[in-house]
């Protein structure tokens, strides 16, 4: 089981505060550690520069002085002593014993602090030294000798207790101003977050404001959206566009169905009635109950149409796919159809042949669909055609009649449940439903295939299924009556 983390159940807003406020925090805590870096950087580096530039000097001092050390403690003494604020504070050392100092300097640096004597100019890092509330940086330097005479050692110690308070300052103003920026920017990270959340927050007034009976309105595109959310506006406005079209058509078929209903119904209501307004003969009795029959046969067959097409549009996954012979399967639905076509004179005629994979109960249902029309709305003694094509990604399906033929306003509307081109095309026991192409479209569909109806008024019509397959092979023709490979015919 999937355990959702709380953090996750927050509100994108507060979710985008806290991360902007982090975010921020980072920043600045980063600034004010480069900044104190650059800072106590720059710091050490002149602090170094000061001792080795004083070291330099005091080296040519003893060098004009022709190697006496005498001459060091008069320049040290000169700038040191009498200075309540020293920059400095130096010992001068020889053989191992202190020549002299600046007056004060062993009660507070006594020589043992310092570090080993180095030839040269001193180098990184300089030893800190915290001696009451002052801090010092330390050096130990060796003198060139002059004359072969004993070089003297120089401590130097810089005082730099301002720059440590100044870092302090720095330290405590950072901090302070750490603290008082924590809720500012989280003010401001909610107010960013509210902002960049606001059109998601018109989506869901707009969205709100759609209700079953105002399923046209639509998210307006004005002002523009963000880039970000201007496709799921289109998305949200397609998606509403489908809907109101469920709607509709759920409001036309029920207002259909209850017309399909109240029809055979009221009719078999109305006989039932006149038969029992009076006595009767036993003939007009049996004419009553046939009549209703027949009805209950055309409301049976349109139950079962509905039930079919239910579950037709829930099928995907319920197709049975085998390869099979489309001519043999055409021949079974023909020999279905062939005493009600020859009883006036009508003549089935089957051409080509193909294999297709697909599901071949649910091809024969389309094609008895479309055969049955055909039969239906031709002309006694006409012919009824059916001919299968293999083509590149499947097999075409025609029936062709030759029967009055369809104008064409009704071309489109020929696949919506209940629609009938007029009330004058005859209706045998459980036909003339509206139903029938309706059902042949949905089986199409389900194959992933296309049906289109082609008709002139007065020459007839033809309905082409095509069905898509990927294993097709040609197949000879069937004939009932000649068995020849060219035509089957009834």
């Amino acid at each position: 089981m999937r355990v959702e983390l709380p953090w996750r159940r927050r509100s994108i807003g507060a979710r985008l505060s806290l991360l902007y406020t982090l975010a921020a925090l980072t920043a600045v805590a980063l600034f004010a550690g480069i900044t104190d870096w650059r800072l106590s950087t720059n710091f050490s580096a002149e602090h170094l520069r000061f001792v080795q530039a004083k070291v330099a000097e005091l080296q040519v001092d003893l060098n004009d002085a022709g190697g006496r050390p005498q001459a060091l403690l008069g320049e040290i003494m000169k700038e040191t002593d009498g200075s309540r604020l020293r920059q400095y504070e130096a010992r001068v050392l020889t053989g191992g014993h202190v020549l002299g100092e600046t007056p004060g300097m062993q009660r507070e640096l006594p020589a043992a602090v310092f570090p080993a004597a180095v030839g040269g100019l001193p180098a990184e890092p300089l030893r800190q030294q915290h001696t009451g509330q002052r801090i010092y940086v330390l050096a130990t330097v060796q003198l060139d000798s002059v004359n072969s005479d004993t070089p003297p050692v120089l401590q130097l110690a810089l005082d730099v207790t301002g720059d440590a308070a100044l870092q302090n300052s720095l330290h405590r103003e950072l901090a302070l101003a750490f603290l008082l920026l924590v809720p500012l920017l989280a003010f401001a990270g909610r107010w960013v977050a509210a902002q960049g959340l606001a059109p998601l927050t018109r989506i869901a007034g707009a969205a709100r404001s759609i209700t079953p009976a105002g399923l046209s309105a639509r998210l307006p595109l004005t002002p523009p959206w963000p880039d970000e959310l201007h496709d799921l506006v289109q998305v949200f406005n397609a998606m509403l566009a489908r809907i109101e079209e469920a709607f509709a058509r759920l409001s036309r078929f029920s207002v259909d169905l209850a017309h399909e209903l109240r029809t055979p119904l009221a009719s078999l209501g109305g006989e039932l009635e006149v038969c029992l307004m009076r006595p009767r003969e036993a003939a007009d009795y049996r004419a009553a109950l046939e009549s209703g029959l027949e009805e209950c046969r055309r409301l049976n067959v349109l139950i079962e149409n509905l039930l079919f097409m239910a579950r037709a549009e829930h099928a995907e996954q319920a197709l049975r796919y085998e390869r099979f012979d489309v001519a043999q399967a055409c021949a079974w639905v023909v020999a279905q159809h062939a005493p009600g076509a020859a009883a006036r004179g009508i003549h089935i005629r089957l051409d080509g042949g193909a294999t297709l994979v697909a599901d071949p109960l649910l091809l024969r249902q389309a094609l008895a669909n479309l055969l049955g029309n055909a039969i239906r709305h031709s002309h006694d003694g006409g012919e009824v055609r059916i001919m299968l094509q293999p083509v590149t990604d499947g097999v075409d399906i025609r029936v062709k009649d030759d029967g009055e033929g369809i104008e064409a306003p009704h071309l489109a509307h020929l696949f919506d449940r209940f629609y009938q081109v007029d009330a004058a095309r005859g209706r045998g026991v459980g036909q003339g439903t509206g139903l029938g192409l309706s059902i042949v479209k949905t089986i199409v569909e389900l194959h992933r295939g296309t049906v289109h109806v082609a008709s002139v008024r007065g020459s007839g019509t033809t309905v082409t299924m095509h069905i898509p397959s990927g294993l097709l092979a040609p197949q000879p023709s069937l004939d009932s009556r000649t068995r020849e490979p060219a035509a089957h015919e009834i």
